[in-house]
């Protein structure tokens, strides 16, 4: 028979001892014993091969095997004997059984070596192999790799189309720009000719009635200096001069009367251009033109819906629990969370709070000048940072930030929440600030002793304030918090007033739009938007947490004092994980200050 690689023929003299030579060499019709065996290409090699295997970059990494620790042969004879893999805690043998209880691959040193199979049925791999290639498990293997490639391919296409689609969305939104800034254009062009042929006509009118006056004070004047002539012409002869004069007097009081009447018509009409006040909150605003809003839903659930009706499974209706009406929810409590720390200077009051990713908590402690980070999942304070002032109300930025109000300091302070807080540049700000939220690029801040409510950029450089209604009255007695939610796209303000109990409604422009009062909610303080038209909001004098559904205008109590909550500050709600989180300020009540309340969705 043939010689196989690394093996040399039976003896002639029909020995049926093998030997094992090198088996690059054996290549070569060299029969060169081995030094070396490589585990990765399974290849006995030689001094010379090991060297050059050892230095080619292809195979340098590979560690072999010395003779005191090399297979002593490689047999092929048989299929039953063909093992090509060693095993990994024992580098000598050949991989050749299976263990079903514990899904093991074994040599025969794992078997005799450890107890964990001794008591376990081991089945040979060559008598398992008989039949795996035809079995049901091969089979299902294949069809799980078949099915695979297709659903990778079902992905890759999707993402092709989606790719495709999103340049054809990109291209429609442009050309939807550039055809709404065509029509603006061309609106203003005409309305700019319209004024201008305006301009024009008023200046005309005024022209005419100047010329026309100009004329009558010329002719007014070419008379009265021919009667002075005339009366100049007629002193040589004092009884003509009499005649004369007694006529001129008269013809003087005529001249002295169509002055007058030119003076009585002086009043020429001016005119002066006025801005449009719809085009000034056009130039103030950074939506001007219009905005980009994200319709599409998640990239995965995309994904995973469309792969789910090619394969034409059902698919259920997918939950919104954002936008969930929580109005007839039940809660039930769950343990606290303990925030005080040792090192802190007072008992915690917790006086704002914002869910970030990852399950964490940030939590506003004012009496410690603290900003806490909170891990939900396992109820631990994981870090703090201090504050350079009593910090009130916080709020999310893009990027990973956030921003507190520090009233006492007249500033508002940016942090980074990307790992542990940390502190970066100050904004300063003219007045007592207390609420704080941020939409489009800006900041939104109250000024509670100063009753006002400002839109500010984010260097503090104020844009817009309102502090009067219509009438000309205060708008805000106390206006300690405030929120921005989007209602049907368009950011809206709603500002809580602690000391007339009022919830008001303002626009972007800082125009109030509606109000809201119920007996319900007394000294209201923090609040949270859910989504779907609803706030959250904290009665301090209530003792409750209250749902106001901003389209109807009712307030439902959701958790009163029999659940616990006593003065409470702060509210915030997860909807992946329908969980509230609630901090109250109980006035000598370490035990409610010092804790963050949870309650589940029931």
């Amino acid at each position: 028979m043939d010689a196989v690689p690394g093996r040399i023929a039976p003896e002639a003299t029909g020995s049926s001892h093998d030997r094992t030579y090198c088996q690059p060499c054996s290549e070569d019709a060299k029969s060169i014993l081995p030094e070396a065996f490589c585990p990765v290409c399974k290849e006995f090699l030689c001094s010379a091969c090991a060297r050059v295997h050892r230095n080619m970059k292809l195979t340098k990494s590979h560690v072999l095997q010395d003779k005191s620790s090399m297979p002593s042969s490689f047999h092929t004879d048989s299929e039953e004997d063909e093992f090509k893999e060693t095993c990994q805690r024992h580098a000598k043998e050949f991989i050749k059984y299976y263990c079903p209880n514990h899904d093991a691959l074994l040599c025969g040193d794992c078997v005799v070596d450890y107890e964990e199979h001794h008591s376990c049925k081991v089945k040979k791999i060559s008598q398992l192999a008989k039949r795996y290639k035809e079995g049901a498990e091969y089979k299902s293997l294949k069809t799980g790799i078949v099915q695979m490639v297709s659903d990778i391919a079902n992905f890759i296409s999707f993402i092709q189309s989606s790719l495709k689609s999103v340049d054809e969305e990109s291209l429609t939104n442009i050309n939807d720009l550039r055809k709404f800034r065509h029509e603006i254009n061309q609106l203003l062009d005409k309305r700019e000719k319209q004024l201008l042929e305006e301009i024009n006509q008023k200046k005309k009118k005024s022209e005419m009635l100047l010329n026309e006056m100009k004329a009558n004070c010329q002719d007014l004047k070419n008379a009265t200096e021919k009667l002075k002539a005339y009366l100049q012409a007629q002193e040589v002869n004092n009884n003509q001069l009499f005649i004369s004069g007694t006529r001129a007097f008269k013809e003087l009081v005529g001249l002295q009367s169509s002055l007058k009447d030119i003076r009585g018509r002086r009043k020429v009409p001016h005119s002066k251009f006025s801005r449009d006040t719809a085009i000034e909150q056009l130039l103030s605003s950074n939506t001007a033109i219009g905005r980009v809003d994200q319709v599409a839903s998640d990239f995965a659930e995309e994904v995973a819906s469309d792969l789910a009706d090619q394969q034409k499974q059902p698919q259920g209706p997918a939950l919104n629990q954002s936008r969930a009406d929580l109005s007839q929810s039940q809660f039930s409590k769950l343990p606290d969370i303990k925030v005080h720390l040792s090192s802190d200077i007072s008992d915690c009051w917790l006086t704002s709070m914002a869910l970030l990713p990852g399950d964490r908590l940030l939590l506003a402690d004012c009496d410690n000048y603290l900003l806490k980070l909170v891990d939900t999942e396992n109820y631990k304070l994981v870090s703090q940072v201090k504050l350079p002032g009593k910090p009130w109300d916080l709020c999310l930025l893009p990027g990973d930030r956030a921003a507190v109000t520090l009233p006492l300091m007249r500033k508002i302070q940016l942090i980074s929440t990307q790992g542990n807080v940390t502190l970066n540049n100050v904004v300063n700000v003219n007045g007592r600030c207390h609420g704080i939220d941020f939409c489009d690029d800006n900041l939104m801040v109250s000024f509670s002793h100063q009753g006002k409510v400002v839109l500010m950029d984010m260097k503090g450089k104020v844009k817009k304030s309102v502090d009067k209604d219509s009438s000309g009255k205060p708008l805000f007695q106390y206006p300690v918090y405030l929120t921005v939610t989007r209602e049907s796209q368009t950011p809206v303000i709603y500002v809580i007033d602690k000391d007339t109990n009022t919830i008001t409604k303002l626009s972007m422009s800082l125009e109030v739009l509606q109000s809201y009062q119920d007996p319900l909610l007394k000294s209201p303080y923090g609040m949270a938007a859910i989504g779907g038209n609803q706030l959250l909001m904290c009665g301090w004098n209530s003792n409750n947490i209250v749902l106001l559904n901003t389209l109807t205008g009712k307030i439902t109590q959701l958790l009163g004092k029999e659940a616990g909550i006593e003065k409470p500050y702060s509210v915030a709600y997860c909807s992946q994980k329908k969980m509230m989180f609630v901090t109250c300020s109980q006035y000598r009540r370490p035990e409610m200050k010092n804790i963050v309340k949870v309650f589940n969705l029931v």
